[in-house]
């Protein structure tokens, strides 16, 4: 079983959704997206960013 060992989150364009990107061992990938209720701005986000990483890691312990 490959396991995932990086998740990558990226804000989209429009700044209303996030993609994520989960990197497994073996090199496949695993995507995913959520739709936020407001704009983000790409600043704001970067700030941010391990709290992102963190809420991939959660969303993808749930999808397990």
């Amino acid at each position: 079983m490959m396991t995932v060992t990086q998740i990558d989150p990226v804000l989209a364009e429009d700044g209303r959704n996030v993609a994520f990107y989960a990197w497994k061992d073996d090199d496949e990938t695993i995507f995913w997206s959520i739709s936020l209720p407001m704009t983000i701005e790409e600043n704001a986000f970067e700030d941010l960013r391990s709290d992102w990483v963190e809420l991939g890691w959660l969303l993808l312990m749930q999808q397990a």
